[in-house]
């Protein structure tokens, strides 16, 4: 650092050097020197001088090559490497004057033999190399940060401002892309194009800040749904378009049907009484090696667009001739899920284990449920389909009957953990949920999870059925706290045993302060509420341990235990 003392400047100097008399000879010499003058520190071995860079400021450092624990080339190196923006001179012995080139080449500014040194020419060569440091490095970041510009500016030249999707421009380098690894591989390449049902009377009748809202969040979702390599745009008002390269025909009628069951779950409040359900209409269609454009791309998907608005709306619409035997056969979800209700056989579960975080052993485990089905495996998707069929209770009256099922196994002394719907719970008789769940084992080892995603409008209709419970000894327990803006009426009123915070709240708390900080008021909650805590998406021994700390005491997550 340049200190300023009057009209002297000083300057700090790390002279690295083992021969300590001709250190201490250079240090008288440029001692004398004056504007700037030089406070010189003398460290005769590469272990000292790396501890004295560590806590100490210095405007150059005087590098011999040999020193006694460290020789060579290596010792700049690992200099440079602990100070990376401090400037390196060279001293070196006659016999070493190749290695001291290599340096240079390597980033020192300069160096010296031992035997031409003078403090005049010493001084000066020290004034040089501090000054070429600082307009390298002024350089450097000017460089840097034109490029930083560059890159923002042609992001921003590709890219949809209000959703940080592709914009047309971006999408057509896309398609050139991918229409060039088309002919080159002779993979498939299909193309979604999407519209918003119903967007002009959202933006006329609640206003557009709401419409952009929507578009955003629409433009969330899908992001969530397709793969990486996937390349999703906006290109008109409420149009999108996807690219899905090394897809099937097969492969993009499910992930089409995915798309639309994920928006179909986008609601907008109007009111305390009153909501707008979000639908969008799709177009899917094979892109052949013929198509060179964006505007062809449109031309082609569009008319199937229309098709799906004129069927209806929230409906996908295909190329019919370009849809193989094969594909043909391929039933909608909702008919797949039919079948699987009519069968009543196809629905199991896994269990993932819940721990003391303390010492790490078992106190229960969650039951999960999945389909046996090739297209719809996972809750996510078999529950947006039975919600949009109407199908909600029945599709989770069959998973809790098989979670009752493979808890049934279970050590009594371990609690089993249960998701239901709030639906479910409303629309089931508490007592014969109890019943179902005593067959086994006792109803106190036992714990219903209600989502709190799930609970919508005022939860008072919960509290008798969550009172039955209770009094038959079932645990209750708030799933999801955290997921979005957590209901406190819901926590208060429904007075459960146990919270359980949402993964998102936890994976990265240790990186995370803000997190951290928002972990601390729901743990005081919960505190309050006399509930325990449980902490799910543990992935790391870092999360584990913040939450340790924390004084969470029981969590899950694939660090702990994955699903088996």
């Amino acid at each position: 650092m340049i200190e300023k003392r009057g009209d002297v400047t000083s300057w700090n100097i790390l002279l690295v050097e083992d021969d300590l008399d001709f250190a201490n000879i250079l240090k008288i010499r440029l001692s004398k020197e004056r504007n700037p003058s030089l406070a010189i520190t003398i460290s005769p071995s590469l272990e000292r001088a790396l501890d004295s860079l560590r806590i100490n400021h210095y405007d150059l450092i005087l590098l011999d090559l040999m020193l006694p624990d460290s020789s060579g080339i290596e010792t700049f190196s690992k200099i440079k490497a602990e100070a990376r923006h401090k400037p390196v001179v060279i001293i070196t012995g006659l016999d070493n004057d190749q290695v001291a080139i290599d340096a240079v080449r390597r980033g020192a500014e300069d160096y010296l033999v031992k035997s031409d040194i003078s403090s005049r020419f010493l001084t000066r060569i020290i004034h040089h190399a501090i000054d070429r440091h600082r307009i390298k490095e002024k350089l450097a970041s000017v460089t840097g940060r034109l490029r930083e510009t560059s890159l923002r500016l042609e992001k921003m030249a590709l890219m949809d401002p209000l959703t940080e999707l592709f914009n047309r421009r971006g999408l057509q380098q896309a398609l050139t892309r991918e229409l060039q690894l088309m002919l080159r591989e002779g993979h498939g390449l299909l193309a979604l194009l999407l519209d918003i049902d119903n967007f002009k009377h959202i933006n006329d009748s609640l206003g557009h800040p709401v419409g952009d809202m929507l578009l955003k969040e629409i433009a969330k979702k899908i992001k969530e749904v397709v793969r990486e390599s996937d390349h999703v745009a906006r290109i008109g008002g409420d149009e999108f378009i996807l690219l899905l390269p090394k897809t099937s025909h097969g492969e993009g009628i499910h992930l089409a049907e995915r798309i639309r069951m994920t928006i179909a779950e986008c609601v907008i409040y109007v009111s305390d009484r009153d909501t707008l359900q979000i639908t969008a209409s799709i177009g899917l269609t094979p892109v052949s090696s013929n198509v060179t454009s964006v505007d062809e791309l449109l031309a082609i998907a569009n008319p199937l667009l229309r098709q799906s608005k004129q069927k209806g709306k929230n409906c996908i619409s295909l190329d019919e001739e370009e849809v193989s035997s094969a594909d043909a056969k391929i039933s909608t979800y909702a008919e797949q899920l039919s079948a699987v209700l009519r069968r009543g056989t196809d629905f199991f579960a896994l269990k993932q284990p819940i721990l003391n975080l303390t010492d790490l052993s078992i106190i229960g485990y969650e039951f999960l449920s999945r389909l046996n089905n090739g297209s719809i495996v996972m809750p996510n998707d078999f529950f947006r389909i039975a919600r949009e069929q109407n199908m909600l209770t029945l599709v989770d009256h069959y998973c809790f009957r098989s979670c009752v099922s493979a808890s049934a196994p279970l050590a009594p002394e371990l609690y089993r953990h249960i998701n239901l719907f709030p639906a479910t719970i409303v629309d089931i008789s508490p007592d014969e949920v109890v019943e179902k769940l005593s067959v086994s084992c006792p109803a106190k080892s036992y714990c219903l999870e209600i989502s709190e995603q799930q609970i919508l409008g005022d939860p008072s209709h919960l509290i008798d059925p969550v009172e039955t419970f209770k009094r038959s000894g079932v645990s209750i327990a708030i799933d999801d706290v955290g997921f979005g803006n957590t209901c406190l009426e819901n926590l208060i009123l429904l007075e459960p045993d146990v919270i359980k915070l949402d993964k998102r709240y936890i994976r990265g708390i240790a990186r995370d302060a803000q997190i951290e900080k928002t972990l601390r008021r729901v743990l005081k909650i919960a505190e309050d509420l006399d509930a325990e805590v449980i902490a799910e998406g543990i992935e790391s021994r870092e999360d584990l341990d913040t939450l340790r700390g924390l004084g969470v005491k029981y969590g899950q997550g694939f660090y702990l235990g994955a699903p088996a």
